[in-house]
């Protein structure tokens, strides 16, 4: 699939890079940089990259309760 035509008129030195999880060419002010650092093409489903999944389970995790072992009944 060609995304660039062979006569593009646009805005200069915006060069063609390739989608990093796709691999097909777009100019790079068509895409956008994810948390991992990876080119993201507007094709692509905009799900999260694990990365971005554990530093959102980073943020939203709580004070966790220390277990209180079991305790003798009776005297």
């Amino acid at each position: 699939m060609q995304t660039i035509g062979k006569r593009y008129h646009g805005p200069r030195y915006n060069y063609t890079d390739m989608c990093g999880y796709c691999g097909t060419p777009w100019h790079r002010s068509r895409m956008t940089l994810d948390a991992e650092g990876k080119l993201r093409c507007p094709q692509c489903k905009p799900g999260l990259t694990p990365l971005e999944l554990d530093q959102l389970a980073q943020a939203n995790a709580g004070y966790i309760q220390p277990v209180e072992g079991k305790k003798r009944e009776g005297p």
